[in-house]
C-alpha cells in the first residue's frame, strides 16, 4: 500500500486522507502557489501502526479502566498510552516510504538527507463534519535526519492521545476509533521575515482592505504572540498604504543549531525599521489577492520570506470576518476561544460600544489577576476575543500565564479559569512546587487583607461615580465628554473590576478546600454539606435588593388604589394613574426611594439597555408578582430559616471534627477559617457585581449626549445609534467629525442577526464547536442530570422563562426553566419553588441567590427549556442535581 501523498497529488477534497492541513496545502501546490514542498503520510499509516504494534489494543484496555469524570486518571492512562507509541518500531513499509520520500525531498533541494523539515500533525474526521480536532495535535519545527524524523512522526501519531484530545472525544459522543491522524512533512525555510496577510480587514470588515502583521524570523513569534508586529493597512484599489505602525520587534524565533528553534533578541538597530519595503508589501499583496480569487473567499494567510521570494506556509476562511466589530482588537481564527464564563453574565449579543470597552478591561483585570499571583502574563496576547458580538476568553493566554506549573496542574486551573462557575471538585488537587506554593501563598494573603480593604476601594469608586453623576454635560466639549468615558471607565470601573476574578478564583479554591476538609468525615455527604454551610448569609446585596422589593410590595398591598393600578395598568400609564391619589403619590415616593438606591440595576448587562432608573417597568412587573404571595415567601422568612439551619449544620459539623485529636486540634480551626472566608467571599461576589452596575447611568448619560450632538449633526441618524461606535471612533469623531450612517446600519443589522443566531461555546481555529466542560444532560428513565446549586427537593409544574420579557409568566411554587440566571432575574425566586438552568453551577449568581431564598436548583441541565415541556410536573432534587419528569415525592 502506498501510505505517502506528495503535496502535488493531494486535492482540497481529500481531508479525509491527509487531514486539513495536508489538504489545503496540496491545494494551494496544485494551483501554483509557492508553498514549501512535502508530503504527508495519511491517516491509513496511523491505522497500519496502531494495527502493527498491538497499539489498538493497548489503546481499548487502557481506556477500559479509564473514566472520563476522573482528570488524574485520564491524564495519567493517557501518558501511558503516549509512551507506548513511543516505544513500538514503525513498520517498515511505512517507514521505508517515509525516508525514501524525506530523501528525494531533500536531494531535490540539495540537503543530503539534513533537510530541516516541520513535522505537523492534520487530524482527519471524514466523517464527523461538526468536529473540530485542530489544535488538539503537535507540531514540531526544525527537524532534521532519519531517526529524528521518524521519531516525530510517531510522537504527532501519540499526540492523538492527549488528556484533552480524549476528553473532548468522549464529551462530544465521537468514538476513539472514528478519528485518525495523517502526518505533514513539509521542508522549512530560513524566513528572514513572515507574517500573517487578512485580504479584508478583520477589524472593519472592509472587504477593499488588506492587513498585513509582519516581523524578523520565523511566523511562531507573531502566532505565539512573542511579539507585537509592524502592522499595514493597504487600499486593493489602488495599492495605497492607508496606515503603517511600525513595531519594536526586539525578539524573533530562529532555527537552533542541534534541532527545534529557539528565541533571540534582535539587534536595537533592526528592531523599529520596517520588516518589509513598499516593494516587498506591493509583490505580497499581489500574491494574496491570487490566492483570494482561488478560493473565492476572504482569507487569513500565513507567509515567510527567504532569499528574494515569498512563501505561502498556510491559508484559511477568515470564518469570523463578519462577527468582528470594528475597532475591536483583531484576533486570528487560530487557538481556542471560550465563552463558558461569559454565558450567564452576557447570555446576548452586547453592544460594539460595549464590547469595545470590556475587552480592555478583562485584559486588564486577568494581567492583574495573574500578576498578583506571581505569573507573568503572556506579552502580545489578546486575553478575551470577540466573535458574534460576544466575548471569548482565549485559552491560548491563559495556558501561556500558567506555564511556570506542571502540565496536569495547569490544564485544571485552566479549565476551572474558563469555567470557574461549572462542577467543583470536591477536593483540591495541587503540587509540591515554588510556583505553585507562591501562588497559594499570594492567594491566601489576598483572602486575609481583601475584605478589610474592600470598603475602603467601593468608597473611593462610589465618590467617583458621584462626580461623574454630577456633571453638567451640555456645558462641555465633545472631546471632554470622550476623555471623562475615558476616566469613567479605564480609571474608576477598572481600578474595581481588577479585583473580580480575583475574587471568583479564590471562592472556588475555598470551596474546594472545605471539601478537603469534610471529605474524609462525611464522604459523600460534604457536597451537600458544603451547598448548605454556604446558604443564608446575611448581607448579600441581591438578596437585601430583592426585601426591599418585598417590602414595596408589601406598601402596595395596603392600598387597594395602588393595588389595581399595579394590576391592571400597562407600565407607560401606572404613574400616571398612582398620581392621581394620595395613596399612590405615597407609593410613589417610596418607589422612587427605592430607585434612587437600586436604580443602577441592569436589564441585561450591557450599556445598550435602560436601566431601572431609567425604565422602572422590570421593577413594577416583579412588584405585580408579589402581590398575590403570602408571607411565606417573604425573603426575610426564608433567610431567618436558613441562617438557623446552616448554623446549626454548622455546629454539627464541629462537633463531628471534635471526636479524634486530628479533627480537633488542625482540621476544626481550619475549617472555622476557611467556612468564614468562605461565606464572606461568596457574599462579596454580588457586591462587586451590584457595585459595578453603577456605572451604567453616568455611562449612558454621557454617551446619549454624545449621541444628541451628533444626531443634530447628521454623523448619525439618532441618538441611540451612539451604541454601535466603538470607543476608539468616539475619540476619532471627537477630533475629525464624519458620517457614520452607514457603519452603524451596517452594525445594526449584524447585531440583530446575532440576537437570531446561538453563538457557539467554542471556536476552536475558527471552527464552531460546542462546549467542553458543560455537563451534558443525561436522560435516563425520565432523568436529567446537572450540577447540584441549592439543595433541597421539591416538585412542581415547568414554566420555561427564556428572557425577562417572559418574567410575568412565573406563578408562584412553579418550577422556573431558564436557559440561566443572573441578578436580574434573582427578585423571580420568591416566587418560583424550584430552579432549573442550563448553565452556571454551585458559585453562579442563580446558585447563591436560590441558597439564600432555600429553594432547590439543579444547574447546567443541557438543553432544559427544550426538554422540559410547559405545565408537565417535574421534581429537583438539588442535593442530587438530578431534575425528574414525574414526581417523585
Amino acid at each position: 500500500m502506498d501510505y505517502i501523498r506528495s503535496f502535488a497529488e493531494i486535492r482540497a477534497g481529500d481531508v479525509g486522507v491527509v487531514g486539513g492541513k495536508g489538504a489545503n496545502l496540496g491545494e494551494m501546490t496544485r494551483a501554483g502557489l509557492p508553498v514549501p514542498p512535502g508530503f504527508c503520510l495519511t491517516a491509513e499509516a496511523y491505522r497500519a501502526f496502531t494495527q502493527t504494534s498491538g497499539a489498538a489494543d493497548f489503546i481499548q484496555r487502557v481506556l477500559a479502566e479509564t473514566r472520563a469524570d476522573d482528570p488524574e486518571k485520564v491524564e495519567t492512562n493517557t501518558a501511558r498510552i503516549r509512551e507506548f507509541f513511543e516505544e513500538q518500531s514503525m513498520p517498515a513499509e511505512i517507514q521505508d516510504q517515509t525516508l525514501a520520500h524525506y530523501h528525494h525531498l531533500s536531494d531535490e533541494l540539495g540537503n543530503n538527507n539534513l533537510l530541516r523539515v516541520a513535522v505537523r500533525s492534520s487530524a482527519t474526521a471524514e466523517d464527523l463534519p461538526t468536529a473540530s480536532f485542530a489544535g488538539q495535535q503537535d507540531t514540531y519545527l526544525n527537524v532534521r535526519g532519519d531517526d529524528d524524523l521518524l521519531a516525530h512522526v510517531k510522537q504527532c501519531w501519540a499526540s492523538l492521545w492527549t488528556a484533552r484530545a480524549v476528553t473532548y472525544r468522549v464529551k462530544q459522543g465521537f468514538e476513539h476509533a472514528e478519528v485518525a491522524l495523517a502526518v505533514v512533512v513539509q521542508a522549512m525555510i530560513q524566513s528572514e521575515v513572515s507574517g500573517i496577510l487578512f485580504t479584508a480587514n478583520p477589524v472593519t470588515s472592509n472587504r477593499d482592505e488588506v492587513v498585513i502583521n509582519a516581523s524578523w524570523g520565523l511566523g511562531e513569534a507573531i502566532v505565539s504572540g512573542l511579539v507585537s508586529p509592524d502592522t499595514l493597512t493597504i487600499r486593493k484599489s489602488d495599492g495605497a498604504i492607508i496606515s503603517r505602525e511600525i513595531a519594536d520587534k526586539d525578539r524573533s524565533i530562529e532555527y537552533a543549531q542541534a534541532g527545534g528553534t529557539v528565541e533571540v533578541e534582535v539587534p536595537d538597530a533592526r528592531r523599529k525599521i520596517p520588516a518589509l519595503s513598499d516593494a516587498q508589501i506591493a509583490q505580497l499583496v499581489a500574491l494574496s489577492a491570487q490566492i483570494e480569487k482561488h478560493y473565492g473567499a476572504p482569507m487569513d494567510i500565513e507567509w515567510g520570506y527567504a532569499r528574494g521570494t515569498f512563501y505561502i506556509l498556510q491559508a484559511r476562511a477568515i470564518t469570523t470576518l463578519a462577527n468582528v466589530g470594528a475597532g475591536l482588537v483583531p484576533v486570528r481564527d487560530t487557538g481556542e476561544y471560550n465563552r463558558t464564563m461569559f454565558v450567564e453574565i452576557f447570555p446576548d449579543p452586547l453592544s460594539p460600544i460595549f464590547l469595545s470597552v470590556i475587552q480592555p478591561l478583562f485584559q486588564s483585570m486577568l494581567d492583574f489577576t495573574f500578576e498578583t499571583l506571581g505569573f507573568t502574563p503572556a506579552r502580545g496576547v489578546d486575553a478575551v476575543g470577540v466573535f458574534y458580538d460576544q466575548p471569548y476568553f482565549h485559552r491560548g493566554y491563559i495556558e501561556a500565564a500558567l506555564q511556570k506549573l506542571s502540565p496536569p496542574v495547569r490544564e485544571r486551573l485552566v479549565s476551572q479559569i474558563v469555567n470557574p462557575f461549572g462542577r467543583q471538585t470536591r477536593e483540591l488537587h495541587g503540587e509540591f512546587s515554588l510556583s505553585y506554593i507562591s501562588m497559594t501563598l499570594r492567594l491566601l494573603r489576598f483572602m486575609v487583607r481583601f475584605p478589610a480593604q474592600l470598603p475602603g476601594i467601593v468608597a473611593r469608586y462610589r465618590a467617583e461615580i458621584r462626580e461623574a453623576e454630577a456633571l453638567r454635560v451640555e456645558n462641555i466639549s465633545e472631546r471632554e465628554i470622550v476623555e471623562h468615558i475615558r476616566q469613567l471607565v479605564f480609571g474608576t470601573v477598572s481600578r474595581l473590576l481588577n479585583y473580580d476574578f480575583l475574587m471568583i478564583a479564590l471562592i472556588g479554591i475555598t470551596y474546594q478546600l472545605l471539601g478537603t476538609l469534610l471529605q474524609p468525615y462525611f464522604g459523600e455527604e460534604s457536597e451537600e454539606l458544603r451547598a448548605k454551610l454556604i446558604s443564608g448569609v446575611t448581607g448579600n446585596v441581591t438578596m437585601e435588593t430583592n426585601k426591599r422589593l418585598w417590602d414595596l410590595a408589601q406598601v402596595a398591598k395596603k392600598s387597594p388604589d395602588v393595588s389595581v393600578a399595579l394590576q391592571q395598568n400597562v407600565n407607560g400609564e401606572i404613574q400616571s394613574r398612582l398620581g392621581a391619589t394620595r395613596d399612590g403619590k405615597n407609593f410613589l415616593d417610596e418607589l422612587n426611594r427605592f430607585l434612587a438606591e437600586y436604580g443602577h440595576r441592569e436589564v441585561r448587562m450591557d450599556i445598550l439597555y435602560p436601566t431601572w432608573g431609567e425604565d422602572p417597568a422590570p421593577v413594577l412587573a416583579f412588584l405585580r408578582r408579589y402581590l398575590d404571595l403570602d408571607e411565606s415567601s417573604s425573603p426575610y422568612r426564608q433567610q431567618e430559616r436558613l441562617v438557623k439551619q446552616r448554623e446549626e449544620l454548622a455546629r454539627t459539623v464541629q462537633a463531628r471534627l471534635r471526636r479524634d485529636l486530628k479533627g480537633r486540634l488542625l482540621v476544626l480551626p481550619l475549617f472555622n477559617w476557611i467556612l468564614k472566608h468562605t461565606q464572606a467571599h461568596t457574599r462579596e461576589r454580588d457586591t462587586m457585581h451590584f457595585e459595578l452596575t453603577r456605572l451604567f447611568p453616568p455611562f449612558r448619560r454621557l454617551l446619549l449626549e454624545l449621541g444628541r450632538r451628533w444626531a443634530e449633526k447628521g454623523f448619525v441618524q439618532q441618538p441611540d445609534d451612539i451604541f454601535f461606535l466603538t470607543f476608539d471612533e468616539l475619540q476619532q469623531l471627537a477630533d475629525a467629525p464624519r458620517s457614520m450612517q452607514e457603519v452603524v446600519a451596517a452594525r445594526r443589522a449584524e447585531f440583530k442577526l446575532n440576537q437570531q443566531r446561538g453563538a457557539p461555546g467554542i471556536l476552536r481555529d475558527g471552527k464552531e464547536i460546542s462546549a467542553e466542560g458543560a455537563p451534558l444532560a443525561e436522560k435516563i428513565a425520565g432523568q436529567f442530570r446537572g450540577i447540584a446549586g441549592s439543595p433541597g427537593k421539591v416538585s412542581g409544574i415547568a414554566r420555561v422563562i427564556r428572557g425577562p420579557e417572559e418574567f410575568d409568566k412565573l406563578h408562584s411554587g412553579e418550577i422556573l426553566i431558564a436557559p440561566l440566571t443572573n441578578p436580574v432575574w434573582t427578585p423571580l425566586f420568591a416566587i418560583a419553588g424550584g430552579l432549573v438552568t442550563e448553565v452556571g453551577g454551585i458559585l453562579s449568581h442563580g446558585a447563591i441567590v436560590a441558597r439564600e431564598y432555600g429553594i432547590p436548583a439543579v444547574m447546567a441541565v443541557a438543553g432544559a427549556t427544550k426538554n422540559f415541556q410547559e405545565g408537565e410536573r417535574v421534581t429537583v432534587d438539588g442535593d442530587k442535581g438530578v431534575v425528574y419528569v414525574k414526581d417523585e415525592g
